[in-house]
């Protein structure tokens, strides 16, 4: 009798910001990455090829593992091995035990890695550049996203299609997987756009400076999430403001970004019908519980007008585990399988602003989702990988008891230390 094989579940860690390698997709779909042992050219888009077919011949393992039907990313955004460390010690915190005495949900599982998501120009990446060495195998320079390493940050020139870089995502769509976009950052924000734009500055993200040497036209990110991204079948985030000026019927009742006179809103919502397509359009929590996934193909969801709210200050938006829910919902209807993205975006911004309380609760938010998504899932032939981006600077000092919160002050008392924990 052939013996059950479960379908594997990755932790893969990043021991700082610029040690990220895709060795996650090497595994999953077979995206374009791996190292070498000698020098090679990051900047050479066939490099990352080779190098593939390399790592790939090293992990044939003896027992034989079934390809997935479905897979989810699960990306913390700037979810550091310190960071990991200070949630398990605060979820312990929280339960009455010592820091060191739980995990967190991933790390219990059988299989862990590490890889290296640098950028092709900077010794320290940024998540649009990460965005693309995740989702498209290519190393590009800081700030780009979905382009090879010849395509300079910030000029608005044509990009010859041999530098373009094409999303694991839009694979999946052409082999009739159905995809999904998750995030509490706005949609058009680094790490999702790295899922179906192509651009020299990922600031561009309602609209690209007119200013801008050169006769070319570029397509800002919103715009080309909804002109290129519409077989998106879920895309949940915030962001909305990025999407249409003045109020109309399609958008909320309040002013977006938009200064060209768009209504992408609106653009997506006749793209979808032109299609026939099941699809539905939601602004707030309430509107997102009322979606009926049994017979909704594709819907947008944009939350909030900027970023969403922090989970630990969150009122009337949906979490981020709610989110996952109904996107898994919707893509698990299709037979032929899914691939879904799911990001705790905003990990990433409370380091970026010293809070440390509020990027530890962005990750206990990333753990829930990432629970919810194992109870509605078979293990047998879905994939689910966690994983962060990019790191931050972010440990702990000190000799605190292990039964302190590390969101505390260091009692020990010891005068010949002048720092805290």
């Amino acid at each position: 009798m052939t013996p059950q094989i479960t379908m594997p579940k990755f932790y893969v860690s990043c021991s700082k910001q610029t040690d990220c390698l895709m060795i996650l997709f090497v595994i999953v779909l077979f995206v374009s990455t791996g190292l070498s042992e000698t020098t090679y050219d990051v900047k050479n888009p066939p490099t990352w090829k080779v190098l593939a077919d390399r790592r790939l011949s090293r992990l044939k393992r003896s027992v034989q593992i079934p390809h997935p039907k479905n897979v989810i990313i699960f990306i913390g955004d700037g979810m550091s091995v310190g960071t990991v460390t200070a949630t398990r010690y605060t979820r312990a915190y929280d339960q009455g035990k010592p820091a060191g005495d739980v995990l967190m949900e991933w790390e219990e599982w059988t299989d862990a890695g590490l890889m290296r998501t640098f950028c092709a120009d900077k010794m320290t990446t940024d998540s649009a550049a990460a965005a693309t060495a995740l989702f498209g195998g290519e190393k590009g320079h800081i700030f780009t996203i979905g382009v090879t390493g010849p395509v300079d940050c910030c000029k608005c020139t044509k990009i010859p299609r041999k530098n373009q870089v094409k999303s694991i995502f839009l694979y999946a769509q052409d082999r009739g997987l159905s995809t999904g976009l998750v995030t509490t950052t706005r949609v058009t924000h680094a790490t999702p756009a790295g899922a179906y734009a192509v651009t020299q500055n990922r600031d561009w993200e309602m609209s690209v400076p007119s200013k801008l040497p050169g006769t070319v036209r570029c397509e800002d990110i919103a715009s080309q999430l909804v002109h290129h991204g519409v077989n998106f079948n879920v895309i949940l985030g915030g962001g909305h403001s990025q999407f249409y000026g003045s109020p109309e019927p399609e958008t909320p009742p309040v002013r977006g970004k938009r200064t060209d006179g768009q209504n992408l809103i609106r653009n997506w919502i006749s793209k979808q019908a032109a299609r026939s397509r099941r699809y539905a359009v939601v602004f707030n929590r309430t509107e997102l519980r009322l979606v009926d996934t049994s017979k909704t193909d594709y819907l947008l969801g944009l939350l909030a007008r900027s970023h969403m709210q922090y989970d630990l200050l969150r009122n009337d938006q949906p979490s981020l585990e709610e989110m996952t829910k109904t996107a898994i919902e919707i893509l698990s209807r299709n037979p032929k399988g899914y691939l879904l993205m799911v990001e705790g975006g905003r990990i990433d911004h409370g380091h970026h602003s010293n809070k440390a309380k509020i990027a530890i609760t962005e990750t206990l938010a990333l753990e829930m989702a990432v629970k919810r998504s194992l109870n509605l899932t078979n293990p047998e032939e879905t994939l689910i990988i966690v994983t962060a981006d990019h790191s931050h600077a972010f440990s702990l000092q000190g000799y605190a008891h292990r039964d302190k919160s590390v969101l505390d002050i260091d009692d020990t008392q010891n005068v010949s230390v002048n720092y805290t924990f």
